[in-house]
């Protein structure tokens, strides 16, 4: 194994300003098409991808607007335009979800932790072109009220809403990770 690549993820950062430009659509298929190599049990390709963008982000805007409105009873309707513009943080949005099927040996959970393990390697393919991302979940994405207003079945899980465009500044520096009482080394 190239310890040139080992280095490549231990620098991946979340990159929470991005501006233009953005993946190309063809750019977007390569990574999409390198990501769904991911370790899946089965073969059940479980993995779906949207990428709003333009215009098309207000939609992934309404989910936090519905959000708010639905946890604050009284949220006036002049707040709208301040959950709408979180979609707007970047230049494209990447919206990860698992289409968890019934299977009698590979339960949902088994299906949702493929499509996280495709949504990490569409970061470090992004990050392999050069562009910045920051992977965002959080309440709105985890409501059937959701699933309806992004076009998604009932059963679909969300795992992610990934930003992305370039980053404006450059990367943090990135810290060592301290694997002390996190690492166990098991010979007998």
């Amino acid at each position: 194994m190239s310890k040139d690549f080992i280095t490549f993820m231990r620098n991946r950062v979340s990159e929470p300003k991005l501006s233009t430009p953005a993946p190309t659509k063809e750019e977007w298929k390569d990574v999409l098409e390198a990501a769904s190599r991911a370790a899946d049990h089965g073969g059940l390709k479980p993995w779906r991808f949207k990428v709003y963008e333009g215009e098309g982000r207000q939609k992934v805007g309404e989910i936090y607007w519905q959000h708010a409105k639905s946890e604050v009873d009284s949220l006036p309707e002049d707040k709208k335009d301040s959950f709408i513009k979180k979609a707007f943080r970047a230049p494209q949005v990447l919206l990860v979800y698992t289409h968890v099927v019934e299977h009698p040996k590979i339960p949902a959970a088994e299906q949702i932790m493929a499509v996280s393990a495709a949504a990490q390697q569409a970061l470090l393919g992004l990050s392999a072109l050069g562009y910045g991302a920051m992977w965002r979940t959080g309440p709105a994405c985890f409501t059937e009220q959701t699933n309806g207003l992004l076009g998604l079945e009932k059963t679909d899980q969300i795992v992610g809403l990934i930003y992305v465009g370039t980053p404006e500044t450059s990367s943090a520096t990135v810290k060592p990770v301290d694997l002390e009482g996190r690492f166990e080394w098991v010979s007998e």
